[in-house]
């Protein structure tokens, strides 16, 4: 069942845990200025109860920055540097040393900061950490699409033009 949880997006925020506690790190943080994504994998591992690893966390973390077209329609960090390209099927990127993000603006307005009072969050260890799932203003998972594989389940939903699902909410 973890497997599953790991693997397969909620359709609520469109996130797996991984991003959500990247997310939740970068909101703790208040991630406005860069940082390697090295370091900040390392700042998420520490802060946020994550145990698979800083290399899978940051990959992750350059999965939500990519910008290129066939990524994110609305990429939730902000890419500085090689985050990799569409050519090479996502591979390409530079290292986690070598390369810096931080938190997007819109970002803050898809998961305004009155809605955390509101939230259900984890707890291991006598830690706060992440959320159950955020709650975004515009369903992120049919803005950015999701896939997933997890043990005898898939995933899969497609991205849409923002303003499509903005007009149609």
């Amino acid at each position: 069942m973890e497997d599953l949880q790991r693997s397969i997006p909620s359709m609520i925020d469109g996130l797996k845990p991984g991003q959500r506690k990247i997310l939740f790190c970068s909101f703790k943080r208040n991630f406005v200025k860069e940082a390697k994504v090295a370091q900040f994998s390392g700042y998420v591992s520490e802060h946020s109860a994550y145990h698979h690893g800083e290399q899978s966390l940051a990959s992750t973390i350059i999965g939500m920055a990519q910008d290129f077209v066939g990524s994110n329609n609305i990429n939730l960090l902000q890419p500085n540097g090689q985050f990799g390209t569409r050519h090479q099927g996502v591979k390409d990127h530079a290292s986690a040393r070598y390369i810096y993000t931080r938190l997007s603006p819109i970002t803050r307005i898809l998961f305004p900061k009155d809605d955390y009072i509101l939230l259900d969050y984890l707890n291991e260890d006598g830690q706060s950490i992440e959320p159950t799932w955020y709650v975004p203003v515009v369903p992120i998972v049919l803005i950015n699409g999701s896939e997933g594989i997890g043990t005898e389940w898939s995933s899969y939903v497609p991205n849409y033009n923002p303003r499509d699902v903005v007009a149609n909410v």
